[in-house]
């Protein structure tokens, strides 16, 4: 079925139902379960989504690296790499720790389900590399036999282990599936001091009509577990946003949430975030929404391109409970947005039914279906749909959208979660970001 078809079969279904909708706002049942997945099953892209799916491309690892090399070589740190950075551009830094010559260092670490090859890099005094490479299978790597490469070329600077956070806007009614109307950018850098967590957010992309909010709960964490919430660059994603706050009542960095999860507040309004502009005070001076980085043909009126905002956030725990674990899938970010006079929260799976901020009671409808509205893609540089373009459509065997590659498509891997499992890595040219 072409995407124009399905929007159209979705109008046609949803008018009514949203007209049911709005007269049942007021309730904690807000959905005609029936009619809900109805609309749900025809609009969403991929027809037969696998029931046991987990929305999961990651798979995570743990191995014991002993750094038995020559006595005279005086190793500080090992690192676990997703390839050799001597051959290889962007390479990430998927865990480090400390280390010295002769000694043992555990290393826990998540990477993309399609990796079966690493390497480990033990890095001496002046910065030198000594790699050897191990298999996904092998929990202890050793230099007794001698690295697979001692390199003297030109390195190509590894990163530090990046995330893509996608989000659609019309949770719970379906949207166009682009997956471009919020797009996150999460990196965890080393810490400098004892007992935190630095990480790097970037607002790569709003391709939303309306407002949205977000922040990150700290998965394990509450509240009390932490001592403090800064930011390097000392500004605020939104610090001059003087509107009303609908999704996020207050600017504090730090927040509590409904059952003392420790959540980090990111913005109130992306659109602001992105680019804090008001239209005049006659035309109501809210902020102004335009499509930004969604198009590669900005109008000035409608899309616009303009610079990623990044800021470093620095969360000081009062104690180290469990830092040494802590990894880029501790992190849940969501966005927040309103339907039907209520504030809702876009998660990730698994955690779609969470309502950490926002209370909308036990709404099982809307949660109980396999179908996400928000991807964590294990991608630092995930080119995202152009407005507009599906992330990927499977119907009637039919692939097509910004994925659909045969054996390396969205929609197989929808269908199917043990296939396609590197569908990110396999863009259609022309119509991603």
């Amino acid at each position: 079925m072409l995407f124009s078809d399905m929007r159209h079969c979705f109008l046609m279904v949803c008018l009514p139902i949203c007209a049911a909708l709005l007269l049942a706002g007021c309730k904690r049942d807000m959905f005609d379960p029936q009619a809900y997945q109805q609309v749900v099953d025809e609009t969403f892209p991929v027809s037969n989504v696998d029931p046991n799916h987990t929305w999961n491309l990651t798979q995570s690892h743990s191995v014991v690296v002993k750094a038995n090399v020559d006595p005279s070589v005086s190793i500080r740190s090992v690192r676990i790499l997703s390839g050799n950075p001597f051959t290889t551009k962007d390479v990430e830094i998927l865990a480090e720790a400390n280390i010295q010559t002769n000694e043992l260092a555990t290393l826990f670490f998540y990477a993309p389900s399609h990796m079966s090859l690493f390497y480990a890099a033990l890095i001496d005094a002046n910065g030198s590399y000594i790699l050897k490479s191990f298999n996904s299978s092998e929990t202890n790597v050793s230099f007794d036999s001698g690295a697979d490469y001692t390199p003297s070329g030109t390195l190509n600077e590894p990163i530090y282990q990046t995330y893509t956070y996608c989000y659609e806007e019309d949770y719970p009614k379906p949207g166009d599936w682009d997956f471009n109307d919020l797009v996150l950018r999460i990196q965890k850098l080393p810490a400098q001091e004892p007992n935190s967590v630095r990480l790097r957010v970037t607002l790569v992309a709003v391709g939303a009509k309306k407002q949205l909010a977000a922040a990150i709960c700290l998965i394990g964490y509450t509240a009390n577990d932490v001592e403090s919430v800064a930011i390097e660059e000392g500004r605020t994603f939104d610090g001059a946003y003087s509107q009303k706050r609908i999704f996020i009542e207050k600017a504090d960095l730090l927040l509590r949430g409904r059952h003392d999860e420790a959540i980090i507040n990111l913005f109130e309004d992306a659109h602001y975030a992105m680019s804090p502009r008001l239209k005049t005070p006659e035309e109501g001076g809210t902020t102004i929404r335009m499509f930004y980085n969604t198009s590669h043909t900005p109008d000035g009126t409608t899309h616009a391109q303009i610079a990623a905002k990044t800021l470093t956030y620095v969360v000081k725990f009062k104690t180290d409970k469990g830092l040494q674990n802590f990894t880029l899938e501790t992190l849940d970010p969501f966005a927040l947005e309103d339907f039907n006079s209520g504030k809702w929260e876009v998660h990730c799976a698994p955690h779609k039914a969470s309502q950490v901020l926002q209370d909308l009671g036990n709404n099982e409808t809307a949660t109980s279906n396999n179908m996400v509205w928000a991807l964590k893609i294990p991608y630092g540089t995930f080119r995202y749909p152009l407005e507009g373009q599906p992330l990927g459509l499977y119907k009637d065997g039919v692939l097509t959208g910004a994925y659909m590659e045969t054996d390396h498509s969205y929609g197989q891997w929808v269908s199917n979660h043990n296939t396609s499992i590197d569908w990110f890595l396999h863009p259609t040219t022309g119509v991603v970001y």
